[in-house]
């Protein structure tokens, strides 16, 4: 037994002697030069890579600050292995790329020895655009809304008696324009009654659409003006207007 157990101890020793020599410990020092004037003090940046699960904001790896330009960190590797990495700012919104700014570049490599330095460059960080807030000064206001509500209400609940009269109206046209001797008196009739009937239509939504130009800001008109010369602009000024209603969160 004793034997037997002086064997294994050899054994693994032996193992841990050859893995010491095959794969020695060490670090690797990198120092960066950032774009442009750096960046502030209170921003940081990060190495991502094949020996840290490509963590973009790993605290492990968060650089040391020489300057706003300079950044340097050593890290842990195993000799005689090669590795690949790359910089960031804190997550892959905001990595490294070309100098024209808009490609990735390469994974940056190198194989660990003693006493190893790297100097790199960043070109250029991925600064993703700042969104464009939409503008909110020229929105409705909730009197606005209520106002403009109670107006297209008003138009929902004529459109019934709209539909019924010109229906009517067109029914009795087309009776008599049908019959075996159409009534010319009666199509000049009914013609009359259909064109009363539209002109009313017209009168009652233009008085609508009167009050509703008159809820609005000078400011709200301007703005839906603008709107009017987009391609895919609404004909109708309810869904004009309707443009300034603010959305729901």
């Amino acid at each position: 037994m004793k034997k037997g157990y002086y064997i294994f101890i050899c054994f693994v020793g032996y193992l841990f002697t050859c893995v010491s020599v095959n794969a020695q410990v060490g670090s690797v020092h990198l120092t960066v030069e950032l774009p442009g004037s750096g960046i502030q003090k209170d921003s940081a940046v990060f190495i991502a890579g094949s020996f840290n699960g490509w963590n973009p904001r790993d605290s492990n790896y968060c650089m040391k600050r020489i300057d706003s330009k300079h950044y340097t960190l050593k890290i842990p590797c195993f000799y005689h292995k090669k590795y690949e990495y790359k910089y960031t700012l804190g997550s892959w919104d905001a990595v490294e790329r070309t100098t024209d700014g808009k490609t990735d570049i390469n994974n940056r490599t190198f194989t660990a020895r003693k006493r190893l330095k790297i100097k790199d460059q960043v070109a250029q960080w991925n600064i993703p655009e700042p969104a464009i807030a939409k503008d909110t000064a020229n929105q409705l206001t909730a009197k606005q809304i209520e106002l403009l509500t109670t107006l297209k209400d008003s138009i929902e609940k004529a459109k019934p008696v709209i539909v019924t009269c010109l229906v009517e109206v067109i029914q009795k046209m087309n009776q008599n324009l049908l019959a075996e001797q159409p009534s010319d008196t009666l199509n000049n009739q009914y013609s009359e009654e259909l064109g009363d009937a539209l002109g009313s239509i017209f009168v009652s939504l233009g008085d609508v659409f009167k009050q509703m130009a008159q809820i609005l800001t000078p400011e709200q008109k301007q703005q839906i003006r603008e709107a009017m010369k987009e391609a895919n602009a609404p004909m109708d000024l309810p869904n004009l207007i309707g443009k300034l209603v603010p959305e729901k969160k």
